[in-house]
């Protein structure tokens, strides 16, 4: 696999599928180009504050499998990508951090287009995401989920999808979940801009702890309410991703 590790210093191991050009500065930018189907993770474990700008553009025809786990980060990154005919990009998020602004704008610049995308995120401090789909092609899609588990401190999604008119065709589906443990605040903002009459839209945005159905149903098992509040983490963090990246969160459930 592709790798991209972010830290004190940025170290890469990449084939020839992926252009890749660093940017030192006040903002630490990194330009990716796609050219042939592969796969990439990008791991953050920046602790400094500091501000990086990540554009992923995928050529014409290109899939990527994308994985990205950020761990100790202490900063505002923006995430842009950019996405030709019939390209398709399959985004994982896995974020354990403190304080951090993120804002991703995806552009599906070709008809076809297509990006699924799943944030799992807890919570320790104030944590803003700020998720931007521009539909700017026929026949595009986007879905995305954004789970978010909140131990003590703020979680803030605004998830936006613009459809203009005469960009036929198009879906856009949101699916935005927070499990808020304590009372402290979090914010949903799910926003749907659609302009044109035949595309399809849907959100839903829910935003609670777990209910007392779903913790009375696990102690019919005989299992008493704090095993059972662990379990319904765990399977609200393992949902939607890859086994081995949920175990990153093990120690919330465990």
């Amino acid at each position: 696999m592709n790798k991209i590790i972010i830290d004190n210093n940025i170290n890469y191991a990449l084939d020839k599928k992926i252009d890749y050009e660093y940017i030192d500065g006040f903002i630490k930018k990194i330009k990716i180009k796609v050219t042939k189907d592969t796969t990439l993770q990008i791991n953050c474990k920046y602790k400094d504050d500091t501000k990086f700008d990540i554009q992923i553009d995928l050529d014409d025809n290109v899939k990527l499998k994308l994985i990205e786990v950020k761990k100790y980060v202490n900063s505002k990154i923006q995430f842009k990508y950019n996405l030709g005919n019939n390209a398709q990009i399959d985004i994982i998020k896995v974020n354990d951090v403190k304080n951090i602004n993120e804002k991703n704008i995806v552009n599906l610049n070709g008809e076809n287009a297509r990006i699924d995308l799943v944030l799992k995120t807890v919570s320790n401090d104030i944590e803003k995401y700020d998720i931007l789909v521009n539909h700017n092609a026929k026949n595009t899609i986007s879905n995305i989920i954004t789970n978010g588990l909140n131990v003590k401190g703020n979680i803030y999604f605004t998830v936006s999808a613009y459809v203009p008119k005469g960009m036929k065709n198009c879906v856009c589906d949101q699916q935005n979940r927070i499990i808020n443990l304590i009372d402290n605040e979090c914010i949903i903002k799910p926003n749907l801009l659609i302009e044109d009459v035949d595309s399809t839209a849907n959100h839903s945005a829910l935003i609670g702890n777990f209910t007392d159905d779903e913790i009375f149903y696990i102690q019919r098992l005989g299992i008493d309410k704090n095993t059972a509040l662990k379990l319904l983490i765990e399977g609200f963090i393992k949902n939607s991703i890859p086994l081995k990246l949920a175990q990153k969160f093990k120690k919330y459930w465990r």
